[in-house]
């Protein structure tokens, strides 16, 4: 934490880059790392290479994020990505910018290698806002409600308003640090999870009426494919939540949601209970994440790509079995 905040203090220009389809969690922390750069004198920016999700235009400076670098490369905080590729475009169309940045790795997935100049990656953080809300004080940044609303939404959106098991101790202390610089917990829980239009809730009736099981009821899966994208009038972005519903099946050890991106590529999204680990299902295709909640993408018609997925889910919880034996 020191040498991160070391690098910060001594940069004039402060990056900080969201990994691609951004949640709460990354574009949180990209907002507070670049709020708190600015009030140390340093130019920022916040880069993502997909624009805010309509349900966090709540967040302060969601209006400022950029598509691409606009700075000269200094220091570039990557937050919330274990790997350089999931900041998608810019990893690719940026290459030479970031190849002249001094890196700086922020996260709290258990599959970060721990690349960059510095690291603050702890996988017991159940959100990369928790980190970052600890790092304020050794940037000697002090909290207010701007700078709380933005990390608070990251660690309810990656905790499910505290409902999933990473929240720790931790999590709650710092939560309540939040709540106490201004943050509105209840105002962030509604505009994460709620307020939903119409549409969404059409779409995720669509969602809900092709769910599926397999290995009796231990795996459940639905897909929100791109032509239920084009019915409702909806954004992929509309999913955020629907996993989460699944994984409240009660026998179900692996919860798995599909979502189309073309003819040739699928997003997933797993959800585990302790019989299963979510990243030994993933990082087969070059995603990742934590051992509950894990995500990729699989190259692949979407048909293909779900038979692929959940064979793989087959696999695991047949190895996960023989280990329990």
């Amino acid at each position: 934490m020191k040498e991160v905040a070391a690098l910060l203090r001594g940069a004039q220009r402060v990056t900080a880059i969201c990994h691609e389809n951004p949640d709460g969690d990354t574009l949180g922390a990209g907002i507070a790392i670049a709020i708190a750069a600015e009030r140390l004198g340093k130019q920022a920016e916040v880069v993502c290479a997909d624009p805010p999700p309509p349900f966090l235009a709540f967040l302060p400076w969601a209006d400022r994020v950029r598509r691409a670098p606009g700075l000269e490369p200094d220091v570039a905080v990557i937050v919330d990505t274990g790997d350089l590729s999931r900041t998608g475009s810019v990893a690719v169309e940026h290459a030479d910018w970031l190849a002249r940045a001094r890196i700086v790795n922020i996260d709290h997935h258990v599959s970060n290698p721990g690349y960059g100049e510095a690291q603050l990656v702890d996988p017991e953080a159940a959100a990369t806002c928790e980190l970052v809300t600890l790092l304020l004080p050794e940037l000697g940044v002090e909290l207010d409600v701007e700078l709380a609303t933005a990390l608070l939404a990251g660690i309810v959106q990656d905790t499910h308003t505290f409902a999933h098991p990473n929240a720790t101790p931790r999590t709650l202390r710092v939560a309540a640090q939040l709540m106490e610089a201004g943050a509105p917990l209840s105002a962030i829980n509604r505009r994460v999870y709620a307020d939903k239009p119409f549409s969404t809730l059409e779409l995720w009736g669509r969602m809900l009426a092709g769910i599926e099981q397999r290995c009796d009821g231990r795996i459940v899966h639905a897909t929100m494919s791109a032509a239920m994208l084009r019915e409702t009038g909806e954004q992929p972005t509309a999913s955020e939540g629907f996993v989460d519903l699944l994984a409240s099946t009660r026998d179900a050890d692996i919860t798995v949601l599909f979502k189309e991106v073309d003819a040739g590529s699928v997003r997933v999204s797993v959800r585990t209970t302790d019989r299963a680990d979510a990243v030994a299902i993933t990082s087969t295709f070059g995603g990742g994440g934590h051992a509950r909640a894990a995500g990729c993408t699989v190259v692949a018609p979407l048909a293909e790509a779900r038979e692929m997925l959940l064979a793989e889910c087959e696999r695991e919880l047949a190895r996960a079995d023989a280990g329990r034996r």
